[in-house]
Protein backbone atom coordinates (compact mmCIF):
# COMPACT_ATOMS: atom_id res chain seq x y z
CA UNK A 1 0.00 0.00 0.00
CA UNK A 2 2.89 2.40 0.75
CA UNK A 3 4.27 1.93 -2.73
CA UNK A 4 0.94 2.71 -4.36
CA UNK A 5 0.44 5.80 -2.22
CA UNK A 6 3.94 7.09 -2.88
CA UNK A 7 3.60 6.29 -6.54
CA UNK A 8 0.36 8.26 -6.58
CA UNK A 9 2.25 11.32 -5.36
CA UNK A 10 4.97 10.75 -7.95
CA UNK A 11 2.49 10.46 -10.82
CA UNK A 12 0.16 13.33 -9.92
CA UNK A 13 1.33 15.65 -12.69
CA UNK A 14 1.71 12.93 -15.37
CA UNK A 15 -1.72 11.61 -14.40
CA UNK A 16 -3.24 15.06 -14.85
CA UNK A 17 -1.57 15.43 -18.23
CA UNK A 18 -2.74 12.00 -19.37
CA UNK A 19 -6.27 12.73 -18.12
CA UNK A 20 -6.36 15.98 -20.09
CA UNK A 21 -4.97 14.26 -23.19
CA UNK A 22 -7.55 11.45 -23.07
CA UNK A 23 -10.33 13.95 -22.30
CA UNK A 24 -9.26 16.13 -25.21
CA UNK A 25 -9.41 13.23 -27.66
CA UNK A 26 -12.80 12.07 -26.39
CA UNK A 27 -14.22 15.61 -26.42
CA UNK A 28 -13.11 16.08 -30.02
CA UNK A 29 -14.77 12.78 -30.97
CA UNK A 30 -17.92 13.77 -29.07
CA UNK A 31 -18.04 17.17 -30.78
CA UNK A 32 -17.55 15.59 -34.20
CA UNK A 33 -20.31 13.05 -33.48
CA UNK A 34 -22.69 15.81 -32.28
CA UNK A 35 -22.05 17.92 -35.39
CA UNK A 36 -22.72 14.89 -37.58
CA UNK A 37 -25.97 14.11 -35.72
CA UNK A 38 -27.15 17.71 -36.00
CA UNK A 39 -26.32 17.78 -39.72
CA UNK A 40 -28.33 14.59 -40.29
CA UNK A 41 -31.29 15.94 -38.28
CA UNK A 42 -31.21 19.15 -40.28
CA UNK A 43 -31.25 17.21 -43.54
CA UNK A 44 -34.20 15.07 -42.38
CA UNK A 45 -36.23 18.07 -41.14
CA UNK A 46 -35.62 20.11 -44.28
CA UNK A 47 -36.52 17.16 -46.46
CA UNK A 48 -39.80 16.67 -44.54
CA UNK A 49 -40.88 20.30 -45.07
CA UNK A 50 -39.49 20.62 -48.59
CA UNK A 51 -42.96 20.33 -50.28
CA UNK A 52 -44.37 23.09 -48.01
CA UNK A 53 -41.34 25.38 -47.63
CA UNK A 54 -42.44 27.94 -50.26
CA UNK A 55 -46.20 27.81 -49.55
CA UNK A 56 -46.30 27.99 -45.74
CA UNK A 57 -43.81 30.17 -43.80
CA UNK A 58 -45.27 28.89 -40.54
CA UNK A 59 -44.02 25.38 -41.30
CA UNK A 60 -40.56 26.75 -42.08
CA UNK A 61 -40.51 28.69 -38.79
CA UNK A 62 -41.62 25.57 -36.92
CA UNK A 63 -38.86 23.58 -38.55
CA UNK A 64 -36.31 26.17 -37.46
CA UNK A 65 -37.57 26.03 -33.88
CA UNK A 66 -37.37 22.23 -33.97
CA UNK A 67 -33.75 22.41 -35.15
CA UNK A 68 -32.93 24.86 -32.35
CA UNK A 69 -34.51 22.46 -29.87
CA UNK A 70 -32.38 19.63 -31.24
CA UNK A 71 -29.28 21.84 -30.92
CA UNK A 72 -30.01 22.66 -27.26
CA UNK A 73 -30.69 19.00 -26.52
CA UNK A 74 -27.34 18.08 -28.06
CA UNK A 75 -25.61 20.76 -25.96
CA UNK A 76 -27.17 19.41 -22.76
CA UNK A 77 -26.26 15.85 -23.70
CA UNK A 78 -22.68 16.96 -24.44
CA UNK A 79 -22.38 18.70 -21.05
CA UNK A 80 -23.47 15.54 -19.29
CA UNK A 81 -21.17 13.48 -21.49
CA UNK A 82 -18.29 15.85 -20.67
CA UNK A 83 -18.57 15.01 -16.98
CA UNK A 84 -18.60 11.30 -17.81
CA UNK A 85 -15.60 11.79 -20.12
CA UNK A 86 -13.56 13.56 -17.41
CA UNK A 87 -14.32 10.90 -14.79
CA UNK A 88 -13.61 8.07 -17.23
CA UNK A 89 -10.39 9.72 -18.41
CA UNK A 90 -9.17 10.12 -14.84
CA UNK A 91 -9.72 6.44 -14.04
CA UNK A 92 -8.16 5.35 -17.33
CA UNK A 93 -5.09 7.48 -16.62
CA UNK A 94 -4.90 6.20 -13.05
CA UNK A 95 -5.07 2.56 -14.10
CA UNK A 96 -2.63 3.10 -16.98
CA UNK A 97 0.01 4.86 -14.86
CA UNK A 98 -0.25 2.68 -11.75
CA UNK A 99 2.33 0.05 -12.90
CA UNK A 100 4.72 2.84 -13.91
CA UNK A 101 4.28 4.63 -10.58
CA UNK A 102 4.97 1.41 -8.69
CA UNK A 103 8.07 0.74 -10.80
CA UNK A 104 9.38 4.28 -10.18
CA UNK A 105 8.82 3.98 -6.45
CA UNK A 106 10.51 0.57 -6.33
CA UNK A 107 13.48 1.99 -8.21
CA UNK A 108 13.63 4.94 -5.84
CA UNK A 109 13.43 2.68 -2.80
CA UNK A 110 16.19 0.48 -4.21
CA UNK A 111 18.39 3.53 -4.82
CA UNK A 112 17.80 4.70 -1.26
CA UNK A 113 18.54 1.31 0.28
CA UNK A 114 21.58 0.62 -1.88
CA UNK A 115 23.02 4.09 -1.27
CA UNK A 116 22.60 3.85 2.49
CA UNK A 117 24.03 0.34 2.59
CA UNK A 118 27.12 1.42 0.61
CA UNK A 119 28.00 4.25 2.95
CA UNK A 120 29.28 2.04 5.78
CA UNK A 121 31.73 -0.07 3.75
CA UNK A 122 33.01 3.07 2.02
CA UNK A 123 33.65 4.70 5.39
CA UNK A 124 35.58 1.60 6.47
CA UNK A 125 37.60 1.61 3.24
CA UNK A 126 38.53 5.27 3.71
CA UNK A 127 39.48 4.71 7.34
CA UNK A 128 41.64 1.67 6.59
CA UNK A 129 43.30 3.33 3.57
CA UNK A 130 44.62 6.18 5.73
CA UNK A 131 47.94 5.64 7.57
CA UNK A 132 47.48 5.43 11.35
CA UNK A 133 49.75 7.27 13.76
CA UNK A 134 53.42 6.63 13.15
CA UNK A 135 52.72 3.81 10.71
CA UNK A 136 55.49 3.74 8.13
CA UNK A 137 54.61 2.83 4.56
CA UNK A 138 56.60 2.92 1.37
CA UNK A 139 55.94 5.64 -1.21
CA UNK A 140 54.50 3.02 -3.56
CA UNK A 141 52.02 1.78 -0.95
CA UNK A 142 51.19 5.35 0.06
CA UNK A 143 50.37 6.18 -3.57
CA UNK A 144 48.12 3.13 -3.85
CA UNK A 145 46.35 4.09 -0.63
CA UNK A 146 45.89 7.59 -1.98
CA UNK A 147 44.24 6.21 -5.13
CA UNK A 148 41.96 3.98 -3.04
CA UNK A 149 40.94 6.92 -0.86
CA UNK A 150 40.37 9.13 -3.91
CA UNK A 151 38.12 6.55 -5.56
CA UNK A 152 36.25 6.00 -2.29
CA UNK A 153 35.58 9.74 -2.08
CA UNK A 154 34.36 9.66 -5.68
CA UNK A 155 31.94 6.86 -4.82
CA UNK A 156 30.72 8.80 -1.77
CA UNK A 157 29.92 11.80 -3.99
CA UNK A 158 28.09 9.52 -6.41
CA UNK A 159 26.04 8.05 -3.56
CA UNK A 160 25.07 11.51 -2.31
CA UNK A 161 23.94 12.49 -5.82
CA UNK A 162 21.95 9.28 -6.21
CA UNK A 163 20.19 9.91 -2.89
CA UNK A 164 19.14 13.38 -3.98
CA UNK A 165 18.14 12.24 -7.47
CA UNK A 166 16.02 9.52 -5.86
CA UNK A 167 13.81 12.34 -4.54
CA UNK A 168 13.89 14.77 -7.45
CA UNK A 169 10.12 14.59 -7.88
CA UNK A 170 9.24 15.12 -4.22
CA UNK A 171 8.43 18.75 -3.33
CA UNK A 172 8.72 17.78 0.34
CA UNK A 173 12.49 17.43 -0.20
CA UNK A 174 12.75 21.24 -0.19
CA UNK A 175 12.66 23.47 2.88
CA UNK A 176 11.85 26.96 1.64
CA UNK A 177 12.99 29.98 3.60
CA UNK A 178 14.53 33.37 2.72
CA UNK A 179 18.13 32.71 1.68
CA UNK A 180 20.82 35.12 0.52
CA UNK A 181 22.68 33.60 -2.42
CA UNK A 182 25.77 35.70 -1.61
CA UNK A 183 25.99 33.85 1.72
CA UNK A 184 25.63 30.52 -0.11
CA UNK A 185 28.31 31.44 -2.67
CA UNK A 186 30.79 32.69 -0.06
CA UNK A 187 30.35 29.49 1.95
CA UNK A 188 30.91 27.26 -1.09
CA UNK A 189 33.99 29.20 -2.21
CA UNK A 190 35.42 29.00 1.31
CA UNK A 191 34.81 25.25 1.54
CA UNK A 192 36.25 24.48 -1.92
CA UNK A 193 39.26 26.79 -1.63
CA UNK A 194 41.58 23.94 -0.52
CA UNK A 195 40.53 21.90 -3.56
CA UNK A 196 41.32 24.86 -5.82
CA UNK A 197 44.67 25.50 -4.10
CA UNK A 198 45.65 21.86 -4.60
CA UNK A 199 45.49 22.50 -8.36
CA UNK A 200 46.79 26.10 -8.14
CA UNK A 201 43.37 27.32 -9.30
CA UNK A 202 42.63 30.98 -8.62
CA UNK A 203 39.11 30.64 -7.17
CA UNK A 204 37.46 33.94 -6.28
CA UNK A 205 34.13 35.74 -6.01
CA UNK A 206 34.24 38.36 -8.76
CA UNK A 207 30.87 39.86 -7.85
CA UNK A 208 29.19 39.30 -4.50
CA UNK A 209 25.99 41.32 -4.34
CA UNK A 210 23.12 40.39 -2.06
CA UNK A 211 20.47 38.28 -3.83
CA UNK A 212 17.59 37.06 -1.69
CA UNK A 213 15.54 34.02 -2.77
CA UNK A 214 12.97 31.75 -1.16
CA UNK A 215 14.62 28.35 -1.15
CA UNK A 216 16.37 25.46 0.50
CA UNK A 217 19.82 26.69 1.56
CA UNK A 218 21.27 23.18 1.71
CA UNK A 219 20.09 22.29 -1.80
CA UNK A 220 21.20 25.67 -3.17
CA UNK A 221 24.63 25.16 -1.61
CA UNK A 222 24.82 21.74 -3.20
CA UNK A 223 23.91 23.21 -6.58
CA UNK A 224 26.55 25.95 -6.41
CA UNK A 225 29.13 23.51 -5.03
CA UNK A 226 28.57 21.14 -7.96
CA UNK A 227 29.06 23.96 -10.46
CA UNK A 228 32.20 25.27 -8.74
CA UNK A 229 33.60 21.77 -8.29
CA UNK A 230 33.11 21.10 -12.01
CA UNK A 231 34.83 24.38 -12.87
CA UNK A 232 37.84 23.45 -10.73
CA UNK A 233 37.91 19.91 -12.06
CA UNK A 234 37.75 20.82 -15.75
CA UNK A 235 40.06 23.86 -15.67
CA UNK A 236 43.79 23.50 -16.34
CA UNK A 237 46.13 24.05 -13.40
CA UNK A 238 46.78 27.68 -12.45
CA UNK A 239 43.67 28.80 -14.37
CA UNK A 240 41.12 31.24 -12.90
CA UNK A 241 37.63 30.25 -11.75
CA UNK A 242 35.27 33.05 -10.84
CA UNK A 243 31.85 33.05 -9.18
CA UNK A 244 29.44 35.96 -9.41
CA UNK A 245 26.13 36.54 -7.63
CA UNK A 246 23.75 39.44 -8.18
CA UNK A 247 20.10 40.43 -8.38
CA UNK A 248 18.35 42.15 -11.27
CA UNK A 249 14.78 43.17 -10.45
CA UNK A 250 12.75 39.98 -9.95
CA UNK A 251 15.58 37.52 -10.66
CA UNK A 252 18.67 36.43 -8.76
CA UNK A 253 21.69 35.07 -10.58
CA UNK A 254 24.76 32.96 -9.85
CA UNK A 255 27.36 32.55 -12.60
CA UNK A 256 30.36 30.21 -12.47
CA UNK A 257 33.03 30.81 -15.12
CA UNK A 258 36.00 28.56 -15.87
CA UNK A 259 38.84 28.45 -18.38
CA UNK A 260 38.47 24.77 -19.24
CA UNK A 261 38.13 22.94 -22.53
CA UNK A 262 34.67 24.28 -23.24
CA UNK A 263 31.57 22.48 -24.48
CA UNK A 264 30.30 22.23 -28.07
CA UNK A 265 26.99 24.05 -28.64
CA UNK A 266 25.46 20.77 -29.84
CA UNK A 267 25.81 19.36 -26.31
CA UNK A 268 24.36 22.28 -24.33
CA UNK A 269 21.11 20.37 -23.66
CA UNK A 270 22.62 16.90 -23.44
CA UNK A 271 24.97 17.72 -20.57
CA UNK A 272 21.93 18.25 -18.33
CA UNK A 273 20.72 14.71 -19.02
CA UNK A 274 21.59 12.03 -16.49
CA UNK A 275 24.76 10.00 -17.08
CA UNK A 276 25.77 12.10 -20.08
CA UNK A 277 29.33 13.38 -20.23
CA UNK A 278 30.60 15.76 -22.87
CA UNK A 279 32.85 14.24 -25.53
CA UNK A 280 35.73 16.53 -24.62
CA UNK A 281 35.52 15.31 -21.01
CA UNK A 282 35.59 11.66 -22.04
CA UNK A 283 38.54 12.23 -24.36
CA UNK A 284 40.53 13.82 -21.54
CA UNK A 285 39.62 11.01 -19.15
CA UNK A 286 38.19 13.40 -16.57
CA UNK A 287 34.77 13.84 -15.12
CA UNK A 288 32.32 12.07 -12.89
CA UNK A 289 29.20 10.06 -13.55
CA UNK A 290 27.09 12.62 -15.38
CA UNK A 291 24.81 13.32 -12.40
CA UNK A 292 26.05 16.69 -11.15
CA UNK A 293 24.58 18.95 -13.82
CA UNK A 294 21.19 17.16 -13.95
CA UNK A 295 21.05 17.58 -10.18
CA UNK A 296 21.86 21.29 -10.50
CA UNK A 297 19.12 21.78 -13.08
CA UNK A 298 16.58 19.94 -10.93
CA UNK A 299 17.43 22.06 -7.87
CA UNK A 300 17.14 25.27 -9.92
CA UNK A 301 13.84 24.25 -11.53
CA UNK A 302 12.45 23.07 -8.19
CA UNK A 303 12.99 26.66 -7.03
CA UNK A 304 11.23 28.06 -10.11
CA UNK A 305 14.42 28.88 -12.03
CA UNK A 306 16.85 27.18 -14.38
CA UNK A 307 20.52 26.60 -15.23
CA UNK A 308 21.95 27.54 -18.62
CA UNK A 309 25.41 27.33 -20.15
CA UNK A 310 27.36 29.44 -22.61
CA UNK A 311 30.62 27.99 -23.87
CA UNK A 312 33.06 27.78 -26.74
CA UNK A 313 35.44 24.89 -27.25
CA UNK A 314 38.90 25.81 -26.01
CA UNK A 315 37.73 29.00 -24.29
CA UNK A 316 35.96 27.77 -21.15
CA UNK A 317 32.34 27.81 -19.99
CA UNK A 318 29.95 29.95 -17.96
CA UNK A 319 27.10 28.25 -16.11
CA UNK A 320 24.39 30.69 -15.03
CA UNK A 321 21.69 29.96 -12.46
CA UNK A 322 18.55 32.10 -12.55
CA UNK A 323 16.12 32.01 -9.62
CA UNK A 324 13.05 34.10 -8.70
CA UNK A 325 14.19 36.76 -6.26
CA UNK A 326 12.50 38.17 -3.19
CA UNK A 327 12.19 41.88 -3.80
CA UNK A 328 13.60 43.86 -0.90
Amino acid sequence: MRIVQAGSEIGRLPRLRLTLAISGVLVLLLAAFSIAVYALLRIVVLQDIAPFREDDPVILAGAQRQLELYAWQLVLVNLGALVVVLVASFFIAKVSLRPLEQAIELQRQFTNDASHDLRTPLAVIRMESSPHGDEQVSPEVRERLRIIDEQAQRMERLIEQLLVLAHVDADSALTREPTDLSHVVNGVVRDLQPLAEARSIDLKVSRGESALVLGDELKLSQMVANLVDNAIKYSPESAPVSVAVWQNRDNAYVAVADAGDGIPASEFNQIFQRFHRADVVQRNGRGGHGLGLPLCRWIARAHGGDVTVSSRVGEGSIFTVRLPALVH
